[in-house]
């Protein structure tokens, strides 16, 4: 060997171990880094013409387990959503409070009973009735602060959805920077394990926002998509966008996230339909997203459902009875309802005018059966009965109107025992809201009571915009609905001749309910949205959503602005507590001061069966008021809990992964100081080398 060998072989050993001495000192300086992976130094002989001439570094290796570093990204997306969802339902259980608390959902419910109870052992007492008043008041502002909350919730998750977007768009574009870095290093032998180890940073915060595979293409390089296969990153990094409302509301439209390509050159996004939606299965965007679009939209709908319950069973018992003295006037909702319409009624109602004593003044008993067949023919029918100079019948604009002729006399509408008036379910007085006891911003119910032969009513041209969405909120279709034909069976057979019609079957119930039922084709669970609407009919100005109270935002403001009418609320002496006695004859007392029946009848309700249509994911259920409070509670509670257990569960199997994850690649201080001990050896080893190699040049210096 020559002294030029020697020198050549001990340089190489110095720069070698120096680097290998380098990356000890990486390792152990990141020995608390989370995520850090230890980095081994590879060695190899150079060989010239078959000869050894020195030593070099054939690569700097991060020290992992590919199987589970996929795992532990696989648990860390899974840990990410859980634990989102986890806090937004621990919001939620925060804001119902205890159930043995007053101010809670329940405790409000058994407020407004046990006013109730208190009023009805004395109905004269103006005090006891504005008890009652402010107790129902109260459940109303209660549970239309939940349906708020629950709305600002979805705004809030909207704004984390547009923050995570952001974020996914910097650390793809990170990664996307230290790709080409990180693949020359490789290429040119040199030391990318500090790249590679910042990329790697970026790709664990990026597997807790959303799902994603990763794929090697060679020299280090990698390539990012979904689960579901949408591409992230590629030839070219995906840009992705997304633009939150700024106020939310039951019918507020989200845009959704979409994936765009950017311009090579004007560096513009190009215009995409490409979703990113539906196509999540787990991370924090997946989350939030379920959050918004699922779980707290059925919570709404489920608080709607109490409160249309609530204050449909109210104004049930309320309609049935009457103030003492009876009001002056009562008048209803708007129905959408005009004269030329069928009544549609069956049974029998009377239709009274009495005195400031409560004596009969006049009276009619309308058989419905017994009239002709329209609105029209009802209104004319009392009239005639009561005569004009004592009280009248008319509806104007969708809204009817019962009145008393004379200041000091008042009007109410009783139902015929044994052969009570309905339509849709409901009574006469019940049906057009005569004498309700609270409103809401939409009506409790829609049971229209009409039949597909109806002449529907809407102007011709009028245009709605209808889309069905899955339960992530892709559109499966859409229709513009164009107003034609004449009757309620022709809409029907316009919206299941559409594109809908794939997907849902419209129908009405036999209570003139609009029902869409899902087809085969829907997959399951389907929703209807209203993007526009600007039909009318006649002179009501109620459009045909909001007639027979389509999509989800009529489910969900039924528990908003929930309260007790203006008319009851400003005088509690127009509660109706008494029941108007059909045997009186003129002249003779029908309204009895201190009668308590309708008090009675109100504390009835707490133990009265009512039916609450499916909302979310409670059932179609025949209970009572506090038990399907009870029931709401309950799911609300079980959500909690296990979004509380499957946050525990991927957490305990994040941890586990992780903790594998570093056995294998976590840095061993005892393992890194025997190693420095070893190239610190080598080192010198190869600096008395280099010193020898001097020595004989010096010596043979000497000599010559």
């Amino acid at each position: 060997m020559s002294i030029n060998s020697i020198i050549n072989n001990s340089l190489t050993g110095l720069f070698t171990n120096q680097s290998a001495l380098r990356t000890i000192s990486s390792n152990i300086a990141n020995i608390n880094t989370p995520g850090y992976a230890r980095q081994v130094v590879q060695q190899e002989s150079i060989v010239n013409g078959g000869e050894v001439g020195g030593v070099k570094i054939s690569g700097v290796l991060r020290i992992v387990d590919k199987f589970l570093v996929k795992s532990v990204y696989n648990a860390n997306a899974d840990t990410a959503q859980y634990n989102i969802e986890n806090a937004f339902h621990s919001r939620i259980q925060s804001l119902l409070g205890r159930p043995d608390q007053n101010n809670s959902l329940s405790g409000r419910i058994d407020g407004v009973f046990n006013a109730i109870s208190e009023m009805a052992l004395n109905p004269l007492s103006t005090i006891l009735k504005e008890g009652t008043i402010s107790k129902i008041n109260q459940f109303g502002e209660e549970i239309g602060t939940l349906v708020d909350q629950i709305q600002n919730m979805r705004m809030d998750a909207s704004n984390q959805i547009a923050e995570k977007v952001e974020r996914i768009n910097t650390l793809t574009k990170q990664i996307e920077g230290l790709n080409p870095l990180i693949t020359k290093e490789t290429l040119t032998n040199g030391e990318p394990g500090a790249l590679i180890e910042k990329r790697a940073q970026a790709l664990t915060e990026l597997s807790s926002i959303i799902d994603m595979n990763i794929v090697d293409t060679g020299n280090n390089g990698i390539q990012i998509a979904t689960k579901s296969g949408i591409t992230l990153l590629g030839a070219s990094r995906s840009v992705l966008q997304y633009s939150p409302p700024g106020v939310v509301s039951s019918s507020t439209p989200f845009s959704s996230i979409t994936v765009h390509q950017t311009d090579s050159i004007s560096g513009a996004l190009r215009p995409s339909n490409l979703r990113l939606d539906s196509g999540l299965s787990s991370g924090e965007l997946k989350g939030l997203l379920t959050l918004r679009d699922q779980d707290l939209p059925e919570i709404a709908m489920q608080l709607g459902s109490l409160a249309a319950g609530f204050a449909d069973a109210l104004n049930e018992i309320h309609n049935l009875n009457t103030a003492v003295p009876a009001p002056n006037s009562l008048t209803g909702i708007n129905t959408g309802l005009s004269v030329s319409d069928s009544h549609h009624f069956t049974g029998e109602a009377v239709f009274a005018v009495t005195d400031a004593n409560g004596d009969l003044v006049s009276k009619v008993n309308i058989d419905f059966g017994a009239i002709g067949p329209t609105i029209g023919d009802v209104i004319t029918a009392v009239n005639a009965g009561l005569n004009p100079i004592n009280g009248t019948l008319n509806l104007f604009n969708g809204v009817l109107n019962f009145s008393a002729t004379t200041g000091t006399h008042g009007v109410s509408i009783s139902q015929v025992s044994g052969n009570e008036s309905s339509r849709g379910g409901r009574g006469f007085s019940h049906f057009f809201g005569m004498n309700n006891l609270v409103e809401a911003k939409v009506p409790s119910h829609f049971d229209t009571g009409v039949a597909a032969a109806d002449a529907h009513g809407f102007a011709l041209g009028g245009l709605m915009q209808l889309e069905v969405n899955d339960i992530n909120g892709e559109t499966l279709a859409s229709y513009g609905l164009t107003i034609g034909g004449a009757s309620f069976g022709d809409i029907l057979n316009d919206l299941n001749a559409s594109s809908l019609g794939l997907f849902v079957t419209f129908s009405f119930s036999s209570t003139g309910e609009l029902i869409a039922t899902p087809t085969g084709a829907a997959g399951g669970t389907v929703k209807l949205h209203v993007k526009a609407d600007s039909t009318s009919r006649g002179a009501t100005n109620i459009s045909l959503s909001s007639f027979f109270g389509i999509g989800e935002t009529y489910k969900m403001d039924a528990a908003t602005d929930l309260k007790v009418r203006k008319v009851i609320n400003d005088n509690a002496n127009n509660l109706a507590l008494a029941q108007f006695d059909q045997t009186a004859i003129v002249g003779g007392n029908a309204l009895s001061v201190g009668d308590q029946t309708g008090a009675l009848a109100l504390q009835g309700l707490a133990s009265q069966i009512h039916k609450f249509s499916k909302a979310g994911d409670l059932g179609e259920v025949s209970v009572t008021l506090a038990q399907y409070s009870a029931n709401l509670l309950a799911n609300l509670g079980l959500r909690s809990a296990l979004a509380k257990s499957n946050m525990e569960d991927s957490q305990a199997l994040s941890e586990e992964l992780n903790r594998k994850s570093t056995d294998i690649s976590g840095v061993n201080l005892d393992e890194e100081l025997g190693n420095m001990v070893i190239f610190q050896n080598a080192y010198s080893a190869s600096a008395r080398l280099l010193n020898t190699a001097k020595e004989m040049f010096d010596d043979i210096l000497q000599i010559l």
